[in-house]
């Protein structure tokens, strides 16, 4: 269990990292676009799960496809938040708005 623990703890250091070197600390995007964009990021993450758990099926005697489904659970969830903080965020109109009369 402790090399779980430790990839458990090592996947959460990334993602503290990616968030603030992508989101927190970064001056191209607010704090709604940023969020979309960790949703976009956790739906681009599950497509890669699939894929592995889709390639580990086909190469091994166990029941990888259930993994591979879950993963599909992920990517619904994280476009259907993903869609949510667009439409809460007015589709970005106030930040497409901006970039136009750059």
């Amino acid at each position: 269990m402790a090399a779980r623990e430790n990839l458990e703890q090592q996947a959460g250091q990334l993602a503290a990292r990616l968030a603030n070197e992508l989101v927190e600390s970064s001056e191209q995007v607010d704090f709604r676009m940023g969020t979309f964009l960790l949703t976009a990021l956790a739906a681009e993450l599950g497509q890669r799960v699939q894929q592995r758990c889709w390639e580990q099926a086909r190469r091994s005697t166990s029941n990888w496809d259930m993994a591979a489904a879950e993963a599909e659970t992920l990517i619904a969830a994280a476009w259907r938040c993903m869609e949510t903080v667009s439409l809460l965020s007015g589709h970005f109109r106030d930040s497409d708005d901006q970039a136009l009369s750059r």
